[in-house]
């Protein structure tokens, strides 16, 4: 073997995605599933996509919006933008007030990223809410 192959095959070999950039952001559920996922189907859960995880535990609609364009600043938006987040606002939000401000914020989500898929997934129900009295969430 030459010098130039030794020196080749020593170097570590990277592996380039080619697909859609897709980004799951959301509360500790995201967090642990990038670790769940990183154990079974891979980093990007099998596909051929570019997925980045953003999770942050006890993350609230109201700080999901300003957090996501702080995480866009210098960078493209992604192809798939896959929200995972509302769950820790059940009992401190009246329900009306929440779905409201998700209407509100996914709204102008796609009116600034047009071409962005934005894709949410629901409320994660709960037996029971930190802040909230029984048989009082919607209230």
């Amino acid at each position: 073997m030459n010098g130039q192959q030794q020196r080749t095959s020593q170097m570590p070999s990277v592996h380039i995605v080619e697909g859609p950039t897709i980004w799951i952001i959301g509360d500790s559920y995201v967090r642990r599933g990038r670790d769940r996922a990183a154990e079974t189907l891979g980093h990007n859960l099998g596909m051929a996509a570019h997925v980045q995880w953003f999770g942050r535990g006890g993350l609230r609609w109201s700080s999901l919006v300003p957090w996501l364009f702080r995480l866009l600043r210098g960078r493209s938006a992604p192809a798939v933008l896959l929200i995972c987040c509302g769950s820790n606002d059940l009992g401190k939000v009246k329900s009306v007030d929440l779905v409201a401000a998700m209407k509100r914020d996914l709204l102008d989500l796609h009116r600034r990223y047009p071409s962005m898929d934005i894709f949410f997934s629901q409320l994660t129900d709960r037996r029971l809410w930190r802040d909230a009295q029984p048989g009082r969430i919607n209230h």
